[in-house]
């Protein structure tokens, strides 16, 4: 039973700064893929503010390859060198991209539940697009320490769960989690960091349950 008195810090083998520094180097070294990643979230911002079903299915697609972007580039390629565990979670993204690819025509096939721009759903991708990269920069990160959306797990999970938000149907439940699964990871491990946006990827999660419950009803 010794593993009863690990922690979260004991599941966590490396610091905030060597945290920071593995983001700075990717986003140096994937500089060309850290804009389009940017992009593709301005573009899926766009295509979901109407709500119109052969948008929703566009942007569903382009959510699946900044999952299997991240599972590839970021998890396997850089956190692999720093955690046993980055493999495994390589999978559950490259998995999670490839659902979100295949279900597109299943759960854009019907009008959307509301207006998109109206919809705290809408309102919570944009945040991951636009505002957590200003929050994190405000919270003590350079610039090239931020996890941009499209190109780093956090604002990818949290921006895709505000689209999964947005969609009719029961099958959107299918692909919520993998997304909660690492707001939760983040969180605990921001919080191990003594990282002042912790909380966010939890109030992230936590919204998109209650919106997706919501819209079920």
């Amino acid at each position: 039973m010794e593993w009863l008195s690990y922690g979260l810090a004991d599941l966590v083998p490396f610091a905030r700064d060597t945290w920071l520094a593995l983001i700075a180097a990717y986003n140096r070294q994937q500089l060309p893929a850290v804009a389009a990643g940017v992009g593709i979230g301005v573009l899926v911002l766009w295509l979901t503010v109407g709500g119109r079903p052969g948008r929703l299915r566009a942007a569903l697609a382009l959510l699946g390859l900044c999952w299997l972007w991240v599972a590839w580039a970021f998890l396997h390629r850089e956190l692999g060198a720093l955690l046993w565990a980055a493999d495994w979670l390589a999978w559950a993204f490259a998995a999670q991209g490839l659902l979100l690819a295949l279900a597109a025509p299943i759960l854009a096939s019907g009008p959307a539940t509301a207006p998109a721009w109206r919809a705290p759903g809408w309102w919570l991708l944009a945040a991951a697009v636009l505002l957590l990269p200003v929050l994190a920069w405000a919270g003590g990160r350079g610039w090239l320490a931020v996890g941009w959306f499209g190109s780093a797990p956090d604002a990818t999970a949290i921006g895709t769960l505000g689209v999964l938000t947005l969609l009719p149907g029961r099958v959107a439940w299918l692909l919520l989690p993998v997304p909660l699964l690492w707001c939760a990871l983040a969180a605990a491990m921001l919080h191990v960091f003594a990282d002042p946006l912790w909380p966010l990827p939890l109030l992230a999660a936590a919204l998109a349950l209650w919106l997706r419950w919501r819209g079920g009803r």
